[in-house]
């Protein structure tokens, strides 16, 4: 098997303490990588010679934003194409959002935005729409993640979208909360499960 890329859960802290986080993020946790822990991949990584993409992922990776720029840029630097995974927690304004994603705006090659009813009472909120807009006037490549509600009263939701859906296992946090809301699925595999993930490239 050809390993092509890596996701880095940057830091486990978040602003959210979402039901279906797989990571466990939450305003109570304190892991987060460091700069030399980044040169110890980079170091593996380089000696694969497969990696094309690495993703920084959370919790929510822009907590720690100096690290964070960073690592990116060193990532960059090295050839690799970057991804960002953000709440978007930053972007109250979309001029505040520029600011913010400014320095990444040659660095970065898909922002991933988290936009469903686990992160607000809409799916498509002003902080969502204040970072599209900015990433979209600094040609930062951007795309929404939405993960859809697990029971059928939430049929209706956003996140139950007909294209594009790819099902989510249920881990950490969600095992936990949602797995109680869903329907049981046959031990091999041969119902897929209803809570999906959808990724919408808005570029």
């Amino acid at each position: 098997m050809i390993i092509d890329g890596l996701h880095l859960l940057w830091s486990y802290k978040c602003i959210y303490e979402c039901d279906h986080c797989f990571a466990w993020g939450s305003p109570k946790q304190e892991g987060t990588f460091t700069l030399e822990q980044l040169e110890e991949i980079f170091e593996q990584a380089e000696e694969l010679n497969t990696i094309e993409w690495i993703y920084f992922e959370g919790g929510e990776p822009f907590l720690y934003y100096a690290t964070l720029l960073r690592a990116v840029q060193r990532a960059h630097r090295v050839g690799y194409k970057c991804g960002l995974v953000s709440n978007a927690y930053w972007a109250t304004d979309e001029n505040d959002a520029i600011e913010t994603l400014g320095p990444f705006a040659e660095l970065v090659d898909n922002l991933s935005l988290s936009s469903d009813l686990y992160h607000s009472d809409s799916v498509m909120d002003a902080r969502i729409r204040n970072a599209i807009g900015a990433a979209e006037k600094l040609g930062i490549p951007v795309g929404a993640i939405t993960v859809a509600q697990p029971n059928a009263a939430a049929a209706g939701a956003r996140g139950q979208l007909p294209m594009d859906e790819v099902s989510v296992m249920y881990r950490g946090r969600a095992a936990e909360k949602l797995i109680e809301q869903t329907g049981r699925q046959p031990w091999d595999g041969s119902s897929v499960p209803k809570t999906v993930l959808t990724y919408r490239s808005l570029s």
